[in-house]
């Protein structure tokens, strides 16, 4: 039996930071649902070829997929029906986003208060920097200063 066996997780992250993180669980027995955009998917879905690429293959084995555009009234509550069976729920969108769609922890908490809430960001939720993308070669630029 594997430790996080009958945990669920919602993966609504793209490109590495959230997929990595959800993946780490799925390996430890958490049952991860990826939640992509409609017609768009992960940014790392697809390579230049339309066959699944490496980096979308590493972080999101072990991992069933839907499609979802919880921008909508409608997704939102299929959304919400997930949100009320997970125990965890992963993004990692830029600061304001998921406000923006309906979908951040005060908006899900009364869906699920028991819900875990993991909203990763390149340089935290304010600041001077708190809007900017951030991926592993920026973060290595600035510390290089």
């Amino acid at each position: 039996m594997k430790v996080l066996q009958g945990i669920r997780v919602l993966d609504l992250g793209a490109f590495i930071t959230g997929p990595f993180a959800a993946l780490l669980l799925a390996e430890m027995g958490a049952d991860v649902i990826k939640v992509e955009w409609p017609g768009k998917g992960d940014k790392f879905r697809a390579d230049e070829k339309g066959l699944y690429s490496p980096q979308f293959q590493a972080h999101n084995r072990d991992k069933r997929s839907i499609t979802l555009d919880y921008s909508t009234p409608e997704g939102r509550d299929v959304l919400h029906a997930l949100v009320r069976s997970a125990d965890v729920l992963i993004s990692n969108s830029r600061p304001g986003v998921m406000e923006k769609l309906g979908v951040d922890y005060g908006a899900l908490r009364s869906v699920n208060p028991r819900l875990v809430y993991c909203a990763i960001t390149g340089f935290g939720p304010d600041g001077p920097y708190a809007q900017r993308p951030a991926f592993d070669n920026v973060g290595q630029a600035l510390s290089a200063g």
